[in-house]
């Protein structure tokens, strides 16, 4: 599952925001990874990190993550790409290579930008490598922002990996994105204007309300389902002026898309959306919402907090937040 967005408020704030749903508890966590810490590769190498980065992880015998912000601004989430991602069998001399949940902490670590990225993405190739959380292989594609603006889409397919640009700045889960932009012709009648009344025969048909203009908008939580509405509602909702406005419109979409628990059950459990989160790449700021909490929390890469040696663990707020009037 997961749902991922770029949004962009009025005066130019970047955001990539996601939400997280899965089946398995990953209980995730805010973390802050400094410069110049160095962690292991599965296949060899100990890598120092160039920049130091936010983001959801965990810590095992080393950190993983979901999610994350570096200080240059380059932001990348991960999401989940069943029966289509397929990964080298086997290392490959004289390249970097990578295990599936790797790819995100060494590009935040090492890559200040798209540009850069995309001159590299050729010393790179991701190898089958179960997860030491979950004890598998995990099937997943990747979206990236920087402070520009663009976003992309590294979608695995066992050939050399490939930058694919991505004009709707939305990505679900499978098909490639290919498909779903394509599927987006299927809705080119959706629009946030009233429909007048019309005439059918001799009976004049009017509309049961204002939310008439999006009947047909799916509603439901498959992947492609998804990938419209965010699309629709990233199109068409009002755009933000601040940066706490851009924060509020992103919160409204992702609620759109977010999975409430006991909705979806398969064989690994509850999949349900357990946390949002949203990445500002122009200011390096992390927020993320939890969901066992309405609190929104917020992170900021501070230079202090980039030189520690050691990286920064923060715990999640539990329960409600309320404001008593009276």
């Amino acid at each position: 599952m997961c749902t991922s967005i770029r949004y962009q408020t009025e005066n130019g704030i970047n955001f990539l925001a996601r939400t997280m749903d899965f089946g398995y508890e990953i209980e995730g966590q805010p973390i802050i990874i400094p410069r110049n810490y160095h962690w292991e590769l599965e296949f060899g190498g100990d890598i120092p990190t160039k920049y130091g980065y936010v983001g959801t992880g965990r810590r095992m015998e080393k950190f993983m993550f979901a999610d994350g912000v570096n200080e240059c601004g380059l932001a990348m989430v991960e999401l989940y790409f069943p029966n289509e991602a397929k990964y080298e069998s086997q290392p490959v001399e004289g390249k970097i290579n990578l295990a599936p949940h790797e790819l995100l902490s060494w590009v935040l670590g090492e890559i200040s930008n798209l540009a850069e990225l995309k001159e590299r993405i050729s010393e790179l190739v991701i190898v089958a490598k179960e997860n030491p959380l979950l004890g598998n292989v995990i099937p997943l594609h990747y979206m990236i922002t920087d402070e520009t603006g663009e976003s992309i889409v590294i979608e695995p397919d066992g050939q050399a990996l490939k930058i694919k640009e991505n004009p709707i700045h939305v990505m679900t889960n499978s098909p490639e994105i290919e498909w779903h932009i394509k599927n987006l012709n299927n809705y080119i009648g959706l629009q946030p204007h009233k429909k007048k009344k019309k005439t059918v025969g001799e009976y004049a048909a009017i509309p049961f309300g204002q939310g008439s203009v999006t009947f047909g908008l799916p509603g439901g939580y498959t992947s492609p389902e998804r990938f419209v509405r965010a699309a629709y509602l990233l199109q068409f909702t009002s755009q933000a002026k601040t940066t706490e406005e851009g924060v509020m419109s992103i919160l409204h979409i992702l609620g759109n898309v977010s999975v409430p628990k006991g909705t979806i059950l398969d064989d690994e459990g509850d999949d349900y959306t357990q946390y949002r989160s949203i990445l500002n790449t122009t200011e390096k700021v992390y927020y993320l919402m939890n969901h066992d909490s309405n609190q929104l929390v917020s992170i900021t890469l501070t230079e202090e907090m980039l030189s520690r040696k050691e990286p920064t663990i923060y715990e999640i707020p539990r329960g409600v937040q309320l404001t008593n009037l009276n």
